[in-house]
C-alpha cells in the first residue's frame, strides 16, 4: 500500500521483533498464509495431529490433566479421533481460579511466562499463563486475519479501545516513536467520551491518517455519534475490523457508511487470543484451525450444522497453561459450507450471547459497559467474583457480586471508586452479594 510501510515490514519489523523475541512470528506468518488454503481434509489432520501432540504432553506433564486421564483410565492411545476429546470433562473459570497451581504445566514452573487475565464480561476472574512461542503464534493469527482486510503490518491503524489496562503506564518518547511510526499503530482510549477526549482523539487521527481500524464496536459506534453532535468530520478508510463485542447489524451499516469501507468482524478473547474472522466474503466468521479446535455442544452434547451451540475452546499453542474443552461463555453456530475465497478453514456464524449495554453519567456521558466490565473485574490485587451493574437511574446504581471469592471492604471500596472516577462522584451505589447471577435467555450473564 505504501513504500514506507513495504520498507519498515523488510528492516524494521523483524529488529523490533528480535527485540521482543518475538522474531518467530514471522515464521509462522508464512506457514498460516499457506496452510489457510488447503484443503478442509489437509487442516483437519493437521489439527488432529497438534490436538494429540498436547494429549500427549498433558499426560506426561501436567498434573492436573494427568490426575484426571489416570482417574478416568484414559492414555494419549485413548484418543483416536476428534469425538474422543469428550472423555475429558469442560474446563470452566471456575476450574482455572480454583486449580491454577496444578494447570501450570511442570517444565514451565519457573519460566517467564505472560500472565492473561480472564473476565471483563461474564465469568470467573482467573489469571492463566502463557508461554511466549504460543504469544508469537497468536500474533501471526491477528496478522492473518488483518490482512483479509487488506492490512499488512507497519500500514497505519488505530485501535479504538476500552480495555484500559491494555494501555499500560504512558511509554516515554522511544515508545511513542516506536508504536506510531515503526510500528505504525496508535491506541486510543475509548471507554468513555467526552467533548474534550472526541476532539483531542479526532485531532490526532487527522494528523496520524491511518487506513484501516480496530475497534470495540460499542466504542466506535460512540465515537463516532460524538463526532457527528460536534460535527467533526471523519476521513474514509480501507478496512473496519471489530472486535471484543457483538457487531450488531446497524453498527456494521455505520461503520461502512461512515468510512466508506467494508468491515470485518472478528472473534477473540484473552485466554485463547483471536480464534475466528470474516475474510473478504463476509459469509461467516473463519475459524483459526491451525491454533485452536473449537466444539459447538448443548448440554455436552456437539450440536449439528446451523445450530447454536456453547463454544468450548482447545487451545492448540499453549503448552504452558493449557486450555482444553474451555468454557470461554460464549455462543455461535458452526456451519457446514466452504467458503468461496478459497480457504479450507472451518466457517461460523458470529459469537452470541455477548450482550453489553452502556451507561450514562449524571451529565449525560455515555460510557462504555465494556470497559467498566474490565475495569472492575481484572485487577490483580482485588479479586471480585461475578459482577453485574445495574442503572436504575442517571445517579442510582445497583452491583450484585458473586461471592466466590468472598467479597471484602476492600473489594467494595474498590468498585465504589472505580465507579465514580469513571461515571461520575455525584452516583449512589448499592452492592449485593449473591450466590449467583441471573442470566438472559442466551444463557449468559449480561454485565450490564
Amino acid at each position: 500500500m505504501s513504500l514506507s510501510a513495504s520498507l519498515l515490514r523488510r528492516t524494521v519489523l523483524p529488529w523490533l521483533l528480535r527485540r521482543k523475541n518475538q522474531h518467530s512470528s514471522l515464521r509462522h506468518l508464512q506457514f498460516l498464509e499457506k496452510s489457510q488454503f488447503w484443503s478442509r481434509q489437509q487442516l483437519l489432520d493437521y489439527q488432529w495431529r497438534e490436538l494429540k501432540a498436547l494429549l500427549t504432553y498433558v499426560y506426561r506433564n501436567n498434573d492436573y490433566y494427568r490426575a484426571i486421564m489416570v482417574e478416568r483410565g484414559l492414555a494419549p492411545d485413548s484418543f483416536r479421533d476428534f469425538s474422543d476429546l469428550e472423555k475429558l470433562p469442560i474446563l470452566t473459570r471456575d476450574i482455572t481460579y480454583e486449580k491454577a497451581g496444578q494447570l501450570l504445566s511442570r517444565p514451565y514452573a519457573n519460566a517467564n511466562l505472560q500472565p492473561v487475565s480472564t473476565g471483563g464480561t461474564t465469568g470467573q476472574q482467573a489469571t492463566l499463563y502463557r508461554n511466549q512461542e504460543s504469544f508469537n503464534i497468536k500474533l501471526a493469527s491477528s496478522w492473518r486475519f488483518e490482512s483479509w482486510m487488506g492490512r499488512k503490518q507497519a500500514n497505519k491503524m488505530a485501535l479504538i479501545w476500552p480495555a484500559s489496562m491494555d494501555f499500560g503506564p504512558r511509554g516515554g518518547l522511544k515508545t511513542r516513536i516506536k508504536n506510531r511510526y515503526l510500528q505504525r499503530e496508535v491506541m486510543y482510549q475509548g471507554g468513555s467520551f467526552s467533548e474534550k477526549t472526541v476532539r483531542a482523539i479526532w485531532s490526532d487521527l487527522s494528523k496520524f491518517k491511518p487506513n484501516f481500524i480496530k475497534a470495540f464496536p460499542s466504542a466506535l459506534n460512540g465515537f463516532i455519534e460524538y463526532c457527528e453532535k460536534l460535527g467533526l468530520s471523519l476521513r474514509p478508510l480501507r478496512g473496519v475490523m471489530s472486535t471484543g463485542e457483538l457487531l450488531y447489524p446497524n453498527q456494521r451499516r455505520q461503520f461502512e457508511t461512515t468510512f466508506d469501507c467494508p468491515v470485518f468482524d472478528m472473534y477473540g478473547t484473552r485466554e485463547a487470543g483471536n480464534t475466528a474472522c470474516e475474510c473478504e466474503t463476509h459469509r461467516g466468521l473463519h475459524l483459526a484451525m491451525e491454533i485452536a479446535y473449537v466444539e459447538f455442544v448443548a448440554e455436552g452434547r456437539p450440536v449439528k450444522f446451523g445450530q447454536e451451540g456453547e463454544m468450548l475452546i482447545t487451545d492448540l499453542t499453549n503448552y504452558a497453561f493449557p486450555l482444553i474443552r474451555y468454557a470461554i461463555n460464549d455462543y455461535g453456530v458452526p456451519l457446514s459450507e466452504l467458503c468461496s475465497c478459497g480457504r479450507g478453514l472451518a466457517l461460523m456464524n458470529e459469537a452470541v450471547g455477548r450482550l453489553m449495554d452502556d451507561i450514562y453519567g449524571p451529565d449525560g456521558t455515555r460510557h462504555s459497559g465494556n470497559a467498566l466490565g474490565i475495569t472492575l473485574t481484572t485487577d490483580p490485587e482485588t479479586p471480585i467474583g461475578q459482577t453485574q451493574v445495574i442503572q436504575k437511574s442517571l445517579t442510582n446504581f445497583l452491583v450484585r457480586i458473586t461471592n466466590r471469592p468472598p467479597p471484602s471492604e476492600k473489594t467494595f471500596n474498590f468498585v465504589r471508586s472505580h465507579m465514580k472516577r469513571i461515571i461520575g462522584d455525584s452516583i449512589n451505589i448499592e452492592i449485593e452479594v449473591v450466590d449467583q447471577l441471573p442470566r438472559a435467555k442466551s444463557g449468559k450473564v449480561r454485565y450490564v
